[in-house]
């Protein structure tokens, strides 16, 4: 019977040697592949199709661009072309789907550091941004990691790496999305019935207007804190605060406390434009006309082009020189 040599201590470290090496050699082709387009390495119209959250970074370093646009889907249907005509500048939109105030700083941050020249921030408000810090949670999960400082992307690649990974980053499809970013929303909403506005307005009616607050007084939205943070650091860029168009049912009624929160957050808002010279403010989350006609939503708070058009035409005349911010309800 052959003699069986028992498995040591030795051993052992040296198969967990050999792991990590071919593991490292793993993160180290990712890096050089780069497959996000994070590092650098590779532009981002070859950044191959991975996902909304990932393939932003890419477009987010892009040296090709001056401005961006950052936020949710709400600040989707702002078009960079457009907005490039109107002021002059080069935008990219960064709006990544289902995100809220955390993700859209994170990229915000991340853009800023990668364009030392840049002119412009738009930063499209919601509700998820007139929330306290035990609020604030992101709903979906977002690689942070990807948008983080040099270390943690190289701690997130080891985090994450995997064959698999290597082998999208190889052979995916390119992403096809355009260079500026953009990727307009309606026809999902067409496809999907959505372009009946009767029926658009019987489903948005049968929401009821807030009246509760999910906070308790004094009223502060700590995403606008953090939201100051930034504009201090970045005084040469003009920032814009856009709140996004809200159809009338999601709009709180008047005299309640969710009514008194979303007042004092909107005053939180324009207190930050008073402060600082290189601030401005769009504000389209009133009850307005515009707000209680549904041929201009296709959800409550998805809005449509020819309703973004407007907003653009007004994001540009408080970019211009010496332009003055309008009124709050306007």
């Amino acid at each position: 019977m052959p003699n069986v040599r028992p498995f040591t201590v030795k051993d052992l470290v040296h198969l967990l040697g050999a792991t990590a090496l071919v593991f490292s050699a793993v993160v180290v082709a990712l890096y050089v592949k780069d497959p996000y387009g994070r590092a650098g390495i590779r532009p981002s119209s070859q950044v191959p199709n991975l996902g909304e959250r990932e393939l932003m970074v890419s477009r987010a370093r892009d040296p090709s661009f001056d401005s961006a646009i950052v936020g949710n889907s709400t600040s989707i249907p702002m078009q960079p072309e457009i907005l490039d005509k109107l002021t002059d500048r080069k935008f990219v939109s960064l709006s990544i789907s289902g995100s809220g105030a955390p993700v859209a700083l994170a990229v915000a941050r991340f853009f800023l550091r990668y364009h030392s020249s840049a002119r412009t921030l738009i930063v499209a408000l919601d509700d998820t941004w007139c929330r306290n810090a035990r609020d604030m949670a992101e709903g979906r999960p977002f690689p942070f990691w990807l948008y983080g400082n040099n270390l943690s992307y190289i701690a997130g690649l080891y985090a994450n790496a995997s064959f698999e990974m290597l082998d999208l980053s190889l052979y995916a499809q390119r992403s096809g999305l355009r260079p500026d970013g953009y990727h307009p929303y309606d026809e999902a909403f067409i496809g999907h019935h959505y372009d009946d506005v009767d029926a658009t307005r019987a489903r948005m009616d049968r929401l009821t207007r807030p009246a509760r607050s999910s906070q308790s007084r004094p009223f502060t939205s700590v995403p606008l804190v953090l939201l100051e943070k930034l504009f201090a650091t970045a005084p040469t860029v003009t920032f814009v605060q856009l709140w996004t168009p809200r159809y009338i049912s999601i709009i709180p009624l008047p005299g309640t406390p969710a009514a008194e929160m979303d007042d004092a957050c909107k005053k939180q808002s324009v207190a930050l434009t008073e402060k600082y010279g290189n601030v401005r403010l769009v504000n389209w989350a009133f009850d307005s006309p515009e707000n209680r006609n549904p041929a201009n939503f296709y959800e409550a708070n998805h809005y449509r082009n020819e309703l973004a058009l407007r907003i653009q035409h007004e994001i540009a005349h408080v970019l211009k020189d010496g332009a003055a911010n309008p009124p709050v309800d306007r």
